[in-house]
C-alpha cells in the first residue's frame, strides 16, 4: 500500500508545498566573501559583476569520475555556468564513522574540476537529499540508532550530522570562490516541510546553520530551496519582489521527469518556453534539474527507480545531446549575454503597444544597461503579427516577423556593446554577444527566408567591412538588413573608432551548431560542429575535436567557422567515420554459479549477525539489496505450514533443508514439511528504499527483508479480503447496513486522494484470536461483532486488535472506521487473523549480500535459453572490444532480455538494478570501464532465469563520432 508522505507528487517534495511555499530565503554571505559573491533583490553578483545564474543539476555520485570532465564540459558548452550537486551522506559514509573523499567520492577533486572548467557550483549539502537516492540519501546505519527523530534537533540526529558534516564541509568551504574555488552557494538541508519560510524559528535549522558557519562556511546559504517546479515562473508576468533580500531563482527547475527516458523536439519546445518565462519576467537564474541525470550504479536505486537515472534530460544517461541541449544553449547563451539589463531590471509599461499584431503579450525588463522587450505568442498557430513599430517605422524592413507557435521572442534595446557602438534595436532572435579583444561578435538567426533587422548608434567615424550594401548609414545611426543562408554563415562587420562588430547571421540549425569558446588562450565563435569536444593551438595551428550523432537528423556541415579577434577562418573538416558496429560478440559459454549455498541445511553459518527475532536488512552493515536469514525448528507434525512475516517488505525464496519450497511476499511463503528438525533459509530483497520524501521521524520504516516476530501458521494463514466500503458516517455509530457499498480491495485508495472518512466490512470463520493490520491510513476504530475493540491513530503503524474470547457465533464479523486527514487512504493490503497455535521462529541468524562470486565452488549447468531454476544464481562470460574505428564511440548497454531482477557487473563494476523501470534497452556502460581486449560481464539473476539472450549493444541514437579540424594557416 502507499506510505501518505512517501508517494510521489514531485521531484522531492510534495507539489503543494513547493507551490504554496516555494520561496526559501536566501542569507547573504560573510564580509571576507562578499566582493567575490552577493546577493539582493535583483540578482547576483559575482567577482564585482552581475551575473545570471545558469545553473545544470547533475550527481557527481551518479557518473564515474573518469567522465566527470566530460559530462561538466557538455554542460559548459550548453552555456550554464554554474552545476548543482548533491553530497549524498550514504554515499561518503556508507559505513559507520568510515568517510569514503576518493576515486568516485573524490568530492574536492569534482569542485577543483568545476572551478578549472571556469565554472561555479551550488553545494547542497543534506543532510537530507531526496532526489530518488536509495533511503533519500541516508546511510542504513542510522535507521538503527534507538529513539532517534530524523530531520530535528534530536541530540543523536545532530550528533551523527555534525561527525559527517565535519568532514564534509571542510571540503566545500575551501572550495569557496573567494577560497580560489567554484562554490558560490550553499544549501542546508533540503525541501524541509517545516523550513519553507520559518527556518530559523526551528532550532534544528539554528544548529546547521551554526554548524555551517562554524565549519567555514562563508558563501550565501540557504535551506529547503527556492520556486520549485516544471514551470516556476507560472504565469506571473513579474518576479521581482522587492519586499525579499534574495534573487529570484528556481533551485529545482524540473525539466522531464525521473519516470522518462529520452526527450524530443515536442519537450523541447515546451521547456524553452518555460525557461524564456524565467529570462523575460525577471528572473535572475535557475537550477536545470536535471541538466544530466546519470545512473544509479550499485545500490543506490530507489524504490521508483533501477539504474537509469536519465530524467529525460537536455544531456542523456550516456552524455547524448538531445534538442532540449540545444534549446538550453539558445535560452543560456542570450541570458548570459544581456545579464547586465537581466540582474538589475524592472518591469515596464514603456513598449506595451509595440507588436503589429495586439494578440500578442508584452513584457520589458529595463535597467540602466538597457531593455529586453519580449513578445509572446501564447498560442497553438504561428502568430499573424507583420512587424513591430519602432519610432513609426515597422520592421523588420523586409519580410515579415512571424513567431513559432508558443514562442517567445526578446528584443534587445539600448544595449551598449563598447564605448563607441550601442545596440538601439536588435529586431532579430540573439545567439549571444561574446567580446574578444577589440572586437565583439553578434550571433543572430532566424529561419531561412526570414529576414531581420539590427540598428546601431555609433560614435565617430565608421567603416564598413563585410557585405557593406546591406548597412544603411545616416549620420550616427548604422541600420542592418540580415538574411539567413541555408548551411553557411552570413558575415556583417563594421569598424567604429578601434572596435570592431561582427555580426553572424546564421539559419536556426546551424545557430544550434554554434559555440562560444574561451579556453586554452582561445576566445572566439565556432559554427559547424554538432558538438565542439575540445579546441587547442599547436605549433601556429588551430586543432578542434569535433562530434557527430551516428544516425543525427542533422548532416555534418564540410566547413567548420572559426571568429575571433583575428578575423574568420574558415577550416575544412576531417573524415567522418562511416562503419558503425551494433553488438559485441560473447567469446565463452556462460558459467553458472550456485548462489544457494546458504541455503543447505549444514552450512556453517556461525559468522554470521546472530539474534532471537530476524533483524531487518542492513543490520550487519551490507547495504546491497539482499540477505540470507536462516533458522531451525522441531516441527510437531507433517503437513502445510505458513510462514507468517509481521513486519519487512520485499521479495522472498524459502528453502526448506536446502530445497526450494516456496516464493512471493511476506503472507504468502506456504511449503509442505514432515515432523522433525529442520533448517529454514530465507533468500530476501528488494528494489530500493524509499526517499522519504517530506518526511520528519524515526527512520526505523520501510523495512526490508525480515523483522519483528515471525510465527509459523500450521496451515494457510486466512487473509482478510472481500472488503466492503460505505462512505460517510461516523465512529460512534455502525452502519444500519451495507447495502449501499462498493467493493474494496485492501491496498488501494477508497477516498481519491481527498481528506473524508468511510467504514470497512468483512467476515471470517471464528477461531482467530487476533487480527492483524499492517497499517490504516490515517486512524482508525475497529469493531468485532459490533464490539469496539480497538482504536490505531496514525499512518504506517501495525497493530493487533484481540477477538474477544466470549464469542458465541460461527464467523467474525470486523468493522473499521477510517478518518482520512489528507491524501490516499484505506487499509493497508495485510490484513490477516492470529491464531494462539502460531509458533514463535527464534534464533535466527543472517547474512547481507548475495555473496562473492570468486567464493563459490559449485556450478551448475546454464539453463537453456528461457528457461530457469527459480532460485538466485551468478553467470559468468567474457566479451571482446577490438577493432572498433579510430573515432568511433558507441554507448554500450548490456541487454537483460529474458531475465528476471538482479544486477550486472562489467569488469568488476556494477552497473545498477534490472529490469529498467524506464523503456530503455539495457544497462548502460561507461565507456572508461571497458578495455581493449577481453572483458568480464557478470549477471547476478535472482530467478536464476537463463541469459542465453543477454547482448551487449550499441545504443544507436546514443552512440556518437569524432573528427578532427585542423588549419595549418590558422
Amino acid at each position: 500500500m502507499w506510505r501518505k508522505l512517501f508517494f510521489v507528487a514531485a521531484i522531492c517534495g510534495l507539489s503543494g508545498i513547493a507551490r504554496a511555499q516555494s520561496n526559501d530565503h536566501m542569507f547573504t554571505g560573510a564580509p571576507a566573501a562578499k566582493s567575490f559573491i552577493d546577493v539582493d533583490a535583483h540578482g547576483f553578483t559575482i567577482n564585482g559583476k552581475r551575473t545570471f545564474l545558469v545553473s545544470a543539476g547533475l550527481e557527481y555520485a551518479r557518473i564515474p569520475h573518469e567522465l566527470w570532465k566530460d559530462r561538466l564540459l557538455r554542460l559548459k558548452r550548453d552555456g550554464f555556468n554554474c552545476v548543482e550537486i548533491y553530497t549524498f551522506w550514504n554515499f561518503h559514509e556508507a559505513q559507520e564513522g568510515q568517510f569514503s573523499f576518493s576515486g568516485d567520492h573524490d568530492l574536492d577533486a569534482f569542485l577543483k574540476l568545476v572551478k578549472q572548467l571556469d565554472m561555479y557550483c551550488i553545494a547542497r549539502v543534506g543532510p537530507y537529499y531526496c532526489a530518488e537516492w536509495d533511503f533519500g540519501g541516508y546511510p542504513h546505519w542510522l535507521r538503527f540508532k534507538p529513539g532517534m527523530v530524523a530531520r530535528t534537533a534530536d541530540t543523536t540526529f545532530v550528533k551523527y550530522v555534525d561527525r559527517f558534516f565535519d568532514k564534509l564541509l571542510p571540503i566545500v568551504a575551501k572550495n569557496q570562490i573567494h577560497k580560489g574555488g567554484a562554490v558560490i552557494l550553499v544549501q542546508l538541508e533540503n525541501e524541509h516541510p517545516s523550513s519553507w519560510g520559518s527556518y530559523l524559528a526551528n532550532d534544528y535549522f539554528k544548529h546547521l546553520q551554526q554548524t555551517a558557519l562554524r565549519l567555514g562556511v562563508e558563501v550565501p546559504y540557504f535551506f529547503s530551496g527556492m520556486h520549485h517546479g516544471h514551470d516556476p515562473a507560472e504565469d506571473k508576468k513579474d518576479l521581482f519582489d522587492p519586499k525579499r533580500p534574495s534573487p529570484w531563482f528556481s533551485s529545482e527547475y524540473w525539466s522531464v521527469w525521473f519516470d522518462k527516458y529520452g526527450s524530443g523536439q515536442a519537450e523541447s519546445d515546451v521547456f524553452g518556453r518555460r525557461t524564456w518565462k524565467i529570462i523575460t519576467r525577471g528572473g535572475n537564474g535557475y537550477n536545470v534539474y536535471m541538466a544530466h541525470g546519470g545512473t544509479n550504479f550499485g545500490y543506490t536505486n530507489d524504490d521508483e527507480d533501477a539504474a537509469s537515472y536519465d530524467y529525460g534530460a537536455a544531456l542523456g544517461q550516456t552524455g547524448d545531446l538531445r534538442p532540449m541541449y540545444y534549446q538550453f544553449k539558445r535560452n543560456a547563451l542570450f541570458a548570459r549575454s544581456f545579464e547586465s539589463i537581466l540582474e538589475n531590471s524592472h518591469a515596464s509599461h514603456q513598449f506595451d503597444d509595440i507588436a503589429g499584431e495586439q494578440e500578442l503579450g508584452i513584457t520589458t525588463r529595463s535597467s540602466d544597461a538597457g531593455d529586453i522587450i519580449s513578445l509572446d505568442n501564447n498560442n497553438a498557430e504561428e502568430s499573424r503579427v507583420t512587424y513591430v513599430n519602432i519610432n513609426d517605422k515597422a520592421y523588420p524592413s523586409a519580410g515579415k516577423l512571424v513567431l513559432d507557435p508558443m514562442e517567445i521572442l526578446p528584443l534587445v534595446h539600448q544595449f551598449r556593446l563598447g564605448n563607441n557602438v550601442t545596440v538601439d534595436w536588435a529586431i532579430t532572435r540573439i545567439l549571444g554577444v561574446q567580446k574578444t579583444g577589440h572586437t565583439t561578435t553578434i550571433v543572430a538567426y532566424g529561419k531561412l527566408g526570414s529576414y531581420g533587422d539590427i540598428l546601431f548608434q555609433v560614435k565617430g567615424k565608421v567603416t564598413l567591412q563585410n557585405n557593406a550594401a546591406d548597412f544603411h548609414v545616416t549620420g550616427q545611426q548604422l541600420a542592418l538588413q540580415l538574411t539567413y543562408a541555408a548551411g553557411k554563415p552570413n558575415v556583417y562587420s563594421f569598424h567604429a573608432g578601434d572596435e570592431t562588430i561582427r555580426i553572424v547571421a546564421l539559419d536556426t540549425q546551424l545557430a544550434d551548431r554554434t559555440w562560444f569558446i574561451n579556453e586554452n588562450g582561445i576566445n572566439a565563435v565556432v559554427t559547424g560542429p554538432a558538438y565542439l569536444a575540445d579546441i587547442w593551438k599547436a605549433n601556429g595551428q588551430l586543432h578542434i575535436t569535433a562530434e557527430q550523432p551516428w544516425y543525427g537528423t542533422v548532416a555534418p556541415s564540410a566547413h567548420t567557422w572559426v571568429y575571433d579577434d583575428g578575423g574568420e577562418t574558415t577550416l575544412n573538416n576531417g573524415p567522418l567515420p562511416t562503419q558503425f558496429p551494433n553488438q559485441l560478440p560473447l567469446t565463452a559459454d556462460w558459467i553458472a554459479h550456485d548462489a544457494t549455498i546458504p541455503a543447505a541445511a549444514g552450512f556453517n553459518d556461525k559468522t554470521w549477525l546472530a539474534s532471537e527475532t530476524p533483524l531487518q536488512m542492513g543490520a550487519d552493515g551490507d547495504t546491497s539489496a539482499y540477505a540470507w536469514y536462516r533458522v531451525r525448528k522441531q516441527l510437531p507434525a507433517a503437513g502445510l505450514y505458513t510462514v507468517d512475516i509481521s513486519k519487512g517488505n520485499g521479495r522472498y525464496i524459502a528453502f526448506l533443508d536446502g530445497e526450494k519450497v516456496a516464493e512471493g511476499n511476506a503472507s504468502a511463503l506456504s511449503f509442505t514439511a514432515k515432523k522433525g528438525a529442520h533448517t529454514l533459509a530465507i533468500f530476501a530483497t528488494h528494489d530500493g528504499r524509499d526517499k522519504l520524501v517530506s518526511y520528519v521521524g524515526k527512520l526505523d520504516l520501510d523495512v526490508k527483508g525480515i523483522a519483528g516476530t515471525v510465527l509459523l501458521h500450521y496451515g494457510a494463514i486466512p487473509m482478510l479480503s472481500q472488503w466492503k466500503f460505505l462512505a460517510g458516517g461516523d465512529s460512534a455509530q455502525l452502519p444500519a447496513s451495507y447495502l449501499h457499498a462498493v467493493n474494496y480491495r485492501a491496498g488501494k485508495d477508497a477516498f481519491d486522494g481527498h481528506k473524508g472518512n468511510g467504514w470497512f466490512h468483512t467476515s471470517i470463520a471464528a477461531g482467530a484470536d487476533a487480527i492483524f493490520f499492517n497499517s490504516v491510513d490515517d486512524n482508525a476504530v475497529v469493531y468485532i461483532n459490533g464490539r469496539k475493540a480497538g482504536t490505531q491513530n496514525g499512518w504506517g503503524v501495525p497493530f493487533s486488535v484481540a477477538v474477544p474470547k466470549d464469542l458465541k457465533t460461527d464467523s467474525i464479523a470486523i468493522d473499521v472506521f477510517v478518518r482520512n486527514d489528507d491524501g490516499r487512504g484505506g487499509l493497508d493490503a495485510k490484513i490477516k487473523a492470529v491464531y494462539k497455535a502460531d509458533q514463535v521462529l527464534t534464533g535466527w541468524r543472517m547474512r547481507g549480500g548475495p555473496g562473492t562470486f570468486e567464493a563459490f565452488t559449485r556450478t551448475v549447468p546454464t539453463p537453456p535459453k528461457g528457461s530457469t531454476t527459480g532460485t538466485p544464481i551468478f553467470y559468468k562470460t567474457t566479451f571482446k572490444l577490438d577493432g572498433i574505428p579510430a573515432g568511433v564511440h558507441p554507448m554500450w548497454r548490456v541487454t537483460f532480455k529474458g531475465l528476471s531482477h538482479g544486477f550486472i557487473w562489467v569488469n568488476g563494476h556494477n552497473l545498477g538494478r534490472y529490469p529498467e523501470v524506464l523503456p530503455v534497452d539495457g544497462l548502460y556502460i561507461p565507456e572508461c570501464w571497458l578495455r581493449e581486449g577481453q572483458n568480464e560481464l557478470v549477471v547476478f539473476d535472482e530467478y536464476g532465469n537463463s541469459p542465453a539472450a543477454v547482448q551487449i549493444k550499441a545504443e544507436q541514437q546514443a552512440s556518437r563520432a569524432a573528427y578532427d579540424i585542423s588549419e595549418a594557416t590558422y
